[in-house]
């Protein structure tokens, strides 16, 4: 199934009927939530003409996730898709995307324009930044998808290639490219990355100081 989630403002009181979404009525006016084409069999069966549709997004094979039911901060112009699992007080940042079947751990934040593939896994305190690529598994949805353990620093503009595992108190360098799994408590960039030093106590402070 497609979906093609729109909002549509109908000058009618006549009867529509939708199977899926809302529909908000006063005496002169129906706001509509639901899936574009149904909605649009309803206007032209009843002949109305007097409509104006906002459209959210067209043949999508997944909706967005129900914001209203999250304990963590996603700010506007991020987006993410059903089915994905936020823990408490993660934030998604402008211009994030969090894809099918991704899970994001506590206080993990993903900074502006990164991308989280299907069904990544981002543990706890992590800061992903802007504009990193954390690579996805939808297609073969079976293959072994990206880890990204507790306490680690994916620096701007990286990418995370398919099945890499990076380990705890990790610190990817800015504009690295991950093609190999990275153990705990190292620091580690390049093109491609290559583990250059351990993490010094410094390093984690600073990083906990400017997550946000």
């Amino acid at each position: 199934m497609k979906y093609s989630s729109s909002i549509c403002f109908v000058d009618s009181i006549l009867p529509i009927e939708i199977n899926s979404g809302e529909i908000f009525k006063n005496d002169n006016l129906q706001i509509i939530f639901g899936d574009y084409n149904e909605i649009l069999e309803q206007i032209h069966y009843y002949n109305i003409t007097r409509y104006k549709f906002i459209n959210l997004s067209k043949n999508s094979l997944f909706p967005l996730i129900d914001y209203s039911s999250l304990s963590c901060r996603v700010e506007y112009g991020a987006i993410v898709r059903d089915k994905v699992k936020l823990e408490k007080n993660c934030i998604i940042l402008m211009g994030a995307v969090v894809n099918v079947g991704a899970s994001i751990g506590e206080n993990t934040m993903v900074d502006m324009n990164a991308v989280i593939g299907s069904n990544a896994k981002v543990g706890k305190n992590c800061h992903i930044g802007a504009g990193a690529v954390i690579s996805g598994t939808m297609e073969p949805y079976s293959s072994k998808p990206v880890v990204v353990k507790d306490n680690t620093f994916i620096g701007a503009n990286s990418v995370i290639l398919e099945g890499i595992t990076i380990g705890s108190n990790v610190i990817i360098g800015a504009s690295s490219c991950v093609t190999k799994d990275i153990p705990d408590n190292v620091v580690a960039y390049g093109v491609p990355a290559r583990i250059k030093r351990l993490v010094k106590e410094n390093d984690i402070n600073k990083i906990q100081k400017d997550l946000r």
